[in-house]
């Protein structure tokens, strides 16, 4: 529901990239390497590497190009040449290195795996939902993640197993939204620029109605989902779980009509406030400084626009 955009996306792909291509030249066996490079330079878009070139181990350019494949692209393989996508390598490396815990890593420095990704992220909210916090803890002397990598192209056998490591099918999410997820497909990917467009999150109330004499059951969030975000609103229950919002939805309306823009430049006339201050105060940081660290920025720049 939150577009995925990373100002350190360069380092981040570095790190990837590099742990995976230590991994792949220092803990496969040759004939699997050759296997793997075979599987890769079958797919659309590597037509220019030989299956039968005897180089794929001194030159690893293809395999960086593949980790970091983009959405675009990723989206025509899964829909069209799935078939080729059935190898188990990167399966293998998410299930026993990756992911497997924060004393199991992908490379040999011992340096990376989920917990660096999600620390490098440096996101603190769910891009599916903006319902819930993500968190790397200590618990009992161990470290732990609160959050989950979900697979936007199922890492399963029978679908796209090939994927499993490739950078932009890596989505940090709560465990609600994996959970309900599972295997099914959803259509919008937190890596599309244009998925925010996608929801209007507000009640369905009348223009101008006092917002006084509203309960809080009239206040109920409608996502009015459109394309390819009626298919994600549907799996992962998301008006659903807003259902709980309600009162926060009234105040926030509420707090909107008692002061709007002529009322707080009426104050900071008077010199009572600031009016970039009593919004902080009234509403908290605006969206641009909340958004990927604080919940439900959507929901508060649809209803209020901040």
């Amino acid at each position: 529901m939150i577009a995925l955009s990373f100002p350190n996306i360069e380092e981040l792909q570095r790190m990837h990239s590099e742990a995976i291509e230590d991994y792949v030249r220092q803990s496969i066996s040759e004939p699997d390497r050759r296997k793997l490079y075979t599987c890769i330079s079958k797919l659309p878009g590597f037509e220019q590497y030989d299956p039968n070139d005897e180089h794929y181990s001194s030159d690893y350019a293809w395999l960086r190009r593949f980790i970091l494949t983009d959405i675009l692209t990723l989206r025509d393989w899964a829909t069209n040449h799935a078939d080729k996508l059935r190898f188990g390598y990167f399966k293998d490396l998410y299930l026993n290195r990756f992911a497997k815990g924060a004393d199991h890593f992908v490379d040999t420095g011992r340096s990376y795996n989920a917990y660096t990704l999600f620390d490098a992220m440096n996101i603190r909210v769910c891009p599916y939902c903006e319902h819930e916090y993500l968190a790397h803890v200590r618990v009992e002397e161990r470290d732990r993640r609160t959050m989950q990598f979900d697979h936007f192209y199922p890492k399963d056998d029978a679908l796209y197993p090939g994927l499993a490591m490739c950078f932009y099918n890596l989505i940090p999410c709560c465990s609600s939204c994996n959970t309900l997820k599972l295997t099914q497909a959803i259509a919008a990917n937190p890596y599309d620029a244009d998925i925010e467009t996608l929801t209007s999150l507000h009640p369905d109330i009348m223009p101008g109605v006092n917002i006084e004499t509203l309960s809080n059951d009239d206040c109920a969030i409608n996502f009015h989902a459109s394309g390819s975000m009626v298919v994600n609103e549907r799996v992962l229950a998301l008006e659903q779980r807003y259902d709980v919002l309600k009162p926060e939805v009234r105040d926030l309306l509420r707090k909107k009509q008692q002061f709007s823009e002529e009322k707080l430049e009426e104050l900071e006339r008077m010199g009572l406030f600031s009016k970039e201050q009593l919004k902080r105060d009234l509403f908290g940081a605006p969206r641009a400084e909340a958004k990927g660290q604080e919940l439900h920025t959507k929901m508060k720049h649809d209803l209020i626009c901040y």
